[in-house]
């Protein structure tokens, strides 16, 4: 417990240092916060956007209701980007941010991804996997019906997504989209997330 607290403690300091101190020593453990950021802006950069996407009027998403839209590219989750996602929420359990420890004590043996995290990447994967649609001003972000994660991500693991619609409703200036998304690890066949993810897309 000692050593989990000094951790989370070097890790907070190692944060505040990078703004307003110059002697903070950041924990071995972990990647220094400020590079752990570059490298996954460097990775978004890298990544560009696919360029054999279809593209489908806004007229006709009705017509994908029950069928699967696409598959994303596999993105590889890095301890980079657990630890910039631990940054951003405040969770630095030494599951997902010590490697050294979780290789030693977790049953994953290795550090894990957060499952939010793993969640969180839903938006960019799913517009990975997804024809682009034309007609649409803008698409927002509604909610969740369920989520549920199946299997833990791995640090170094391949991650991707599958997405169907499920069902689509008409509301004041566009639709309600209900998707299913289901998260893939690369050699495994069990799902690590499935969620029902809602948007509406305005026109």
């Amino acid at each position: 417990i000692i050593m989990d607290m000094n951790a989370r403690a070097a890790r907070r300091l190692h944060m505040v240092g990078a703004h307003v101190c110059t002697d903070v020593m950041p924990s071995t453990a972990l990647v220094p916060q400020p590079t752990a950021s570059a490298d996954v802006v460097r990775e978004l950069i890298l990544r560009g956007k696919p360029t054999d996407k279809p593209t489908i009027q806004f007229a006709d998403l009705k017509n994908y209701v029950g069928k699967e839209l696409g598959v994303s590219r596999w993105l590889k989750i890095t301890q980079d980007r657990v630890n910039t996602f631990a940054d951003a929420t405040g969770d630095w359990q030494w599951i997902h941010c010590d490697a050294e420890r979780a290789t030693k004590e977790s049953p994953f043996k290795g550090p894990v991804a957060h499952g939010y995290l793993t969640l969180s990447l839903g938006p960019m994967l799913q517009a990975d996997a997804t024809p682009n649609v034309e007609g649409v001003k803008m698409a927002v972000n509604y909610g969740l019906n369920k989520a549920r994660f199946m299997t833990p991500v791995r640090v170094g693991a391949n991650l991707r997504a599958k997405v169907g619609i499920k069902e689509m409703s008409e509301v004041k200036g566009g639709v309600q989209i209900v998707f299913n998304v289901t998260f893939e690890v690369e050699g495994i066949d069990k799902p690590a997330c499935v969620a029902e993810t809602l948007a509406i897309y305005y026109a």
